[in-house]
């Protein structure tokens, strides 16, 4: 059983995954196994995988007819072998002692049953920025994680975990955050604080407003406020932050409205936003309704 398993969910980045793949091959740390499910690509994904897979048998690729990301990573997991799983994404990347230093830290835990998150950089055009990551106090991981969310790939979670819990694939865009919200419920939580992620910056992961991707999002929080199947989840987030959150939500829709030039969807979502959370971007709604903000192209 190797000590890691990376699973790398796939579609239509073939001109990405040898970059990725190569991040992992030079790891300091080798004791792992990298599963690529490829989501029903129409690219030549298949052959880039297999050709990797030959000369490296740490590398396993494996075919699935699209169903989305969630149902991706969930394949993964169920093929994996490693005591510990990591979600890497197709375009992102680590560095050299990513998976040294988190095999430290959790050997310096006993190998805890819990979820493990690292910092990030972000890749751009002009080289590696390093951001200010907020530091998750002791005993605040889940108003941690309900304010700040995560990308996959700066995750590692104990396979347990996943008796209990998985990729919800009803949830588009929100996915990843509801996971971690539900692991944090009932298992502990650890930040490690170096930058080892590369984030890649390019136009294929940026949030286009043109889009509205707060939609999807807004449809998935009601879900993980209100469904059934969450509701002793639900329970042990504080009202307060359920309504910050629908805020957010509404306010980025408006701004979606504002973008389009329909006046009257975004006074609407407007005023939905307002009804969450009456002190959330006070400032910035009136400036929407009395048209003195330019719309931003991206968030």
């Amino acid at each position: 059983r190797p000590f890691f398993t990376i699973v790398i969910p796939a579609w239509n980045r073939a001109s990405m995954l040898p970059d990725t793949i190569s991040s992992i091959q030079a790891q300091t740390f080798e004791d792992w196994e990298c599963i690529v499910i490829d989501d029903g690509s129409t690219d030549n994904t298949a052959e880039v995988i297999r050709e990797l897979e030959k000369n490296d048998q740490r590398i396993r690729y494996i075919y699935q007819e699209n169903a989305e990301r969630s149902a991706a990573r969930n394949k993964g997991a169920a093929n994996s072998r490693g005591l510990y799983l990591l979600f890497l994404d197709s375009d992102d990347s680590y560095a050299p002692n990513h998976l040294q230093g988190l095999h430290a830290f959790l050997e310096d835990l006993k190998r805890p049953v819990a979820l493990t998150f690292t910092n990030l950089m972000y890749d751009t055009d002009q080289g590696l920025v390093k951001p200010d990551v907020p530091e998750m106090k002791a005993g605040m991981q889940l108003p941690y994680l309900l304010r700040y969310p995560i990308t996959p790939s700066r995750v590692c979670i104990h396979r347990e975990i996943f008796s209990h819990f998985q990729f919800d694939p009803e949830i588009v865009i929100v996915e990843d955050q509801v996971l971690w919200i539900c692991i944090a419920s009932q298992f502990p939580v650890y930040q490690l604080k170096a930058h080892t992620l590369h984030y890649r910056i390019h136009e294929g992961n940026s949030v286009d407003m043109g889009k509205n991707p707060y939609i999807p999002r807004l449809k998935g929080l009601n879900r993980l406020f209100h469904h059934p199947s969450y509701r002793e989840v639900s329970e042990k987030i504080p009202r307060k932050m359920k309504r910050f959150m629908l805020a957010e939500c509404y306010f980025n829709i408006s701004r979606h409205h504002q973008i389009a030039g329909r006046y009257w969807e975004m006074a609407r979502y407007l005023l939905c936003s307002f009804r969450s959370d009456p002190g959330f971007r006070n400032k910035e709604r009136l400036a929407m309704l009395l048209g003195r903000t330019e719309p931003a192209g991206t968030a």
